[in-house]
């Protein structure tokens, strides 16, 4: 009868091959296998000798045959930076923790271990690629001053304060991206005079236009005073107090902002919260930042990512149980999509 390496054809090594099976199940059951993760085969050797018995012969084989399969991993994804891949290479245990033996042995001189390791590869594309410092935001740039009805030199009074406390910055003159420009328009009517206590009533609104719903604010308040410009006065520092804490809001904001229609259960939210922190290159952080009366969910993504650079990444995010379709980009920092 021909020699066959130990532990090969034996009941011994037929029930670990099973167990291994069974445990790479559970660990897809319990622990949830991304559903783009790949099978990688890897086949690793290691000698025996004196000083090293077959039981460590082997489990040195695996540890090397688990490393050869993340290798193969790595070369589908094709050339990376050396420093990143020896990173991920020297984390191998962690990448190939899902792993089944398909054969195990020793002929007496080598130890030979072949695995199957099913390996993200999607999360391992985004850990190759080298780190992106955050990218400077262009911030909100004043490109017009418009006033109606109110006293002059009042708009550009407002714009110089906002400018000065750094809300905004004076593009007039320059090149402005869309995305960046506002226009401040300020409107003044007098509603009409108070016989007791004897007045006037003005109104005044104060609009801050931008590209999308994100770019604008807006506000509309009442003055009561003794005479008109003073009533004026009063009513406009009450509306640009408003629309000024709102532009504070949105600069303190910062990152993008991710529009969900049916969403919902929760727990797809939660898988899709992973999914882009996992394999979305450029998101560094993924939380939910507000649920709408429609139900609607609102993810806030931070990293240097474009509103345009993500609804293009959204394209590969693959979210068990539900497909997730990008849909359009509103503004500079918002992108709607929706699961089904």
């Amino acid at each position: 009868m021909p020699r066959h390496p130990r532990g090969e054809t034996f009941g011994r090594g037929r029930v670990a091959r099973g167990l291994s099976a069974l445990v790479l199940v559970l660990a897809a059951f319990l622990g949830g296998l991304p559903a783009w993760a790949a099978p990688f085969a890897g086949t690793g050797h290691a000698p025996i000798s004196e000083k090293v018995d077959s039981l460590k012969a082997r489990g040195q084989a695996l540890e090397r045959a688990r490393r050869a399969a993340l290798e193969a991993a790595l070369e589908q994804l094709g050339p990376a930076d050396a420093v990143q891949r020896k990173k991920i290479l020297d984390e191998a245990a962690v990448w190939t923790r899902a792993y089944r033996v398909l054969q195990q042995g020793d002929d007496g001189a080598t130890a030979t271990a072949v695995v199957s390791v099913e390996i993200d590869t999607g999360r391992l594309s985004k850990a190759l690629a080298l780190p992106v410092a955050p990218a400077a935001k262009e911030g909100p740039a004043l490109v017009a001053v418009r006033g109606e009805g109110c006293a002059e030199g009042a708009a550009e009074a407002l714009a110089q304060r906002w400018i000065k406390a750094g809300l905004l910055r004076d593009g007039r003159g320059g090149t402005i991206s869309a995305a960046s420009a506002r226009t401040l328009e300020l409107r003044c009517r007098e509603l009409g005079a108070v016989a007791y206590p004897h007045g006037i009533v003005v109104e005044a609104a104060v609009v801050l236009r931008g590209e999308g719903r994100d770019g604008s604010a807006s506000a509309t308040a009442t003055g009561f005073a003794a005479d008109a410009a003073a009533a004026a006065a009063s009513a406009l520092e009450s509306a640009s107090s408003q629309v000024s804490g709102a532009m504070s809001v949105q600069s303190a904001g910062g990152g993008l902002r991710l529009r969900l229609t049916t969403p919902w259960p929760a727990a797809r939210v939660r898988r899709l919260e992973r999914a882009i922190a996992e394999s979305v290159i450029g998101a560094q952080a993924v939380k939910v930042a507000a649920v709408g009366g429609d139900g609607s969910v609102t993810l806030k993504i931070d990293g240097p990512l474009s509103a345009a650079e993500l609804q293009e990444r959204l394209a590969a995010v693959q979210v068990p149980g539900a497909t997730l379709v990008a849909l359009e980009v509103e503004g500079p920092d918002v992108v709607h999509a929706r699961l089904q």
